[in-house]
């Protein structure tokens, strides 16, 4: 059996041993820039022992095998037709019989050693008069004629061709750059016109850059150090305060265009920030609150939008997340509601030393994790729910099991402390993030809840690439967790946002 080939737009490749990635931006394997119905991260093949696998990644606009939608996973087979979006096809099929034929051998190029006495450069000028030189005669003369004819024909396309391929690969291999836009950084939202700057390790042989947004190009540089200006004002429909791709392609001296790899993600908002104005002194009337803060005031979701990826990156460390996609947002806008309550900021206070302690003093965990699990949870009120108690509802019956209790000299994680309670949920939080997501917070506390074995074997049935969150998480149970740890995670750090005058942001509380 010939080896399979993915097909598009009249060329050929083979799906890769691991992963192949299909979308529109050009860091995947097979991309489609110009057709805006495929998402920048489309769908996957996955090498599964012999055979492959399409998985599409939650696109937008959907992936169909022989016309019939992919929900999950869908094994292929030689002569699916793949369509992504709706507009670009991929045939999955057995390699073509010219390349099967190319690869084992079967064709010869000609050489100039066969022709010793035809120069390159004059084959296509003689080709004719050797051509016009035979006759339909079916003397072996004339025949003989006609073979050497069209073999000079045959030869001159060929070398020609070769020597034209050779050229343009040692021109284009000439310059080797890679670029990295270092400003602004992956996650930022731009306001006003800002300079987006690039870094080329190799800019000697570089005559332009060449900016893309969503692969579409929109700016270019050809003077060093190759900086465009970026301004919101004039992409008015791409200044919608979520994420897009930005990406470079370098040109170089010779004109040959070399894309880059790692696009940033950034988006853009023109909405305006006045100025503050002086608030008068002394006690004032209480403003009616609404869902997600006071009245005519409500949180929006552009607001919504920056105040869970400035908590993504404190949480982060060095990770990147995409934490834009708009259904996880106005889902997080909607629960935000429920944790909009006075009165969490005194209660977190009364824990203060037990969270520090026992989370960052003991295990080494990140300070916010402690009081962001707790918010999300219980509101701070340890009161018992069901089968669980504490900040931190946890099942007592699970925590006896596990031994995570095992500092607590005895003492239930219900007692009024909560000391126990702290040292429990910090030490069980250290198994998972260390010992089952390396150090990945944010996927830790998705997973609150879940046995080290469950974890890992959850963690095992998601994707490599875990950077787009909602999209990662896709289960309803999982999800509900993502979105309560961020919910909760904003009103905490962002109180006064939410029309809640009384009380202060958790962070303050922080070691």
């Amino acid at each position: 059996m010939s080896e399979v080939m993915l097909k598009f737009n009249g060329v050929e490749i083979a799906p890769k041993d691991g992963v192949t990635t299909l979308g529109r931006t050009p860091d995947n394997d097979v991309s489609f820039p110009d057709d805006s119905n495929v998402s920048r991260a489309h769908a996957e093949i996955e090498a599964r022992g012999n055979e492959f696998c399409l998985i599409d990644l939650n696109s937008s606009n959907g992936t169909t095998v022989n016309g019939t939608k992919v929900t999950g996973d869908i094994y292929l087979k030689p002569g699916d037709h793949i369509v992504l979006g709706g507009s670009s096809e991929i045939l999955f099929d057995h390699v073509s019989e010219e390349k099967e034929a190319e690869k084992e051998g079967l064709i010869d190029e000609p050489s100039a050693a066969d022709f010793p006495n035809i120069p390159v450069g004059d084959a296509l000028r003689q080709a004719p008069s050797l051509a016009s030189a035979s006759s339909p005669s079916p003397a072996a003369g004339s025949r003989t004629m006609l073979m050497v004819a069209g073999g000079a024909v045959l030869l001159a396309v060929v070398v020609v061709g070769v020597t034209g391929a050779i050229y343009y690969r040692s021109r284009s291999s000439a310059c080797d750059a890679k670029a990295k836009i270092t400003k602004p950084e992956a996650g930022e939202t731009i306001y006003a016109a800002t300079e987006i700057e690039v870094e080329i390790d190799d800019p000697g042989c570089i005559a332009k850059a060449i900016y893309t947004v969503d692969g579409v190009e929109f700016a270019s540089s050809e003077d060093a150090p190759f900086t465009v200006a970026l301004d919101p004002k004039e992409h008015p429909d791409l200044a919608d305060g979520f994420d897009h791709s930005f990406g470079v392609i370098l040109v170089d001296d010779n004109g040959n265009r070399i894309p880059q790899a790692g696009d940033v993600l950034l988006a853009m908002e023109t909405r305006k920030v006045g100025k503050p104005e002086d608030k008068p002194t002394g006690p004032q009337p209480q403003e009616p609150t609404g869902p997600t803060g006071p009245v005519g005031k409500e949180v929006t979701i552009i607001q919504v939008q920056e105040m869970t990826a400035r908590l993504a990156k404190q949480l982060s460390g060095t990770r990147k997340y995409n934490v834009s996609n708009k259904q996880f947002l106005q889902e997080v806008q909607k629960k935000a509601g429920e944790y909009a309550q006075e009165g969490y900021y005194d209660r977190a206070s009364k824990y203060r030393d037990a969270i520090n302690v026992a989370f960052v003093r003991e295990q080494n965990l990140e300070a916010p994790l402690g009081y962001m699990l707790a918010m999300s949870r219980s509101r701070f009120d340890p009161q018992k729910a069901g089968t669980d108690e504490g900040l931190w509802r946890m099942n007592p019956v699970f925590v006896k099991e596990n031994a995570y209790d095992g500092v607590c000299g005895g003492q239930p994680i219900s007692e009024a402390s909560q000391n126990c309670a702290a040292k429990a949920a910090a030490t069980y939080m250290k198994a998972i993030v260390y010992g089952v997501f390396d150090g990945d917070v944010i996927y830790s506390a998705v997973a609150f809840g879940k046995s080290t074995a469950d974890a890992t074997a959850w963690k095992s049935s998601l994707p490599a690439n875990r950077v787009d969150v909602w999209n990662t998480v896709k289960t309803a149970p999982e999800r509900e967790q993502l979105v309560r740890f961020f919910a909760a995670g904003i009103v905490a750090d962002n109180p006064q946002k939410f029309g809640l005058k009384r009380d202060q942001p958790i962070s303050t509380l922080y070691p």
